[in-house]
């Protein structure tokens, strides 16, 4: 008797047993491929020097140097690679999208009256709205905005949040 003639054919229901074996050893789900998302070029506009006055700027520039710090680790818990630029022409474009970031309102609230009265007195707020860029066209726009009674640096971590939220559903990601 010949090797070739030797060769036994597996049955399809031995088959169904072993690809069911393999679901359990892997832990019993398969999980589906999720696309990518592109990595990101972030500018931060916290608004024109001239149209503020000092204090306000200075706020704003405090409000800016904190997302800077932690937009880009918030982004990239959730699977999206960021980096701040400083101006628009840093956009490198190529296999890049740019989202910019502007403050539109930023009301620093009062810290006495957060502490004395509470109950929402002295609250401070920021509206933002977001822009975000593929080469020159314009994938998705949309305003955000929040306010606290405690201290300011909330603020930045739930629009952060709400960045990343509104981004993993535009690129589809969990």
């Amino acid at each position: 008797m010949k090797t070739s003639d030797s060769v036994q054919r597996v049955s399809p229901s031995f088959s169904r047993l072993l690809a069911a074996a393999a679901l359990l050893f892997l832990g019993g789900s398969v999980v589906p491929a999720v696309a990518a998302a592109p990595a990101l070029d972030v500018l931060i506009e916290a608004g024109d020097a001239a149209q503020l006055d000092a204090k306000q700027y200075r706020q704003r520039v405090d409000l800016k140097n904190y997302m800077t710090k932690t937009l880009p680790v918030k982004l990239g818990r959730h699977g999206i690679e960021a980096r701040i630029i400083g101006e628009k022409s840093d956009y490198a474009g190529e296999n890049r999208q740019l989202l910019v970031v502007r403050y539109d309102r930023y009301n620093p609230g009062a810290t006495a009256a957060r502490i004395i009265v509470g109950f929402g007195a002295g609250a401070a707020s920021l509206d933002i709205s977001c822009e975000l860029i593929d080469g020159d066209r314009q994938l998705l726009a949309w305003e955000d905005g929040c306010g606290t009674s405690e201290h300011w640096q909330r603020l930045v971590n739930k629009l952060n949040d709400n960045m990343v939220l509104k981004l993993k559903a535009h690129y589809g990601l969990r």
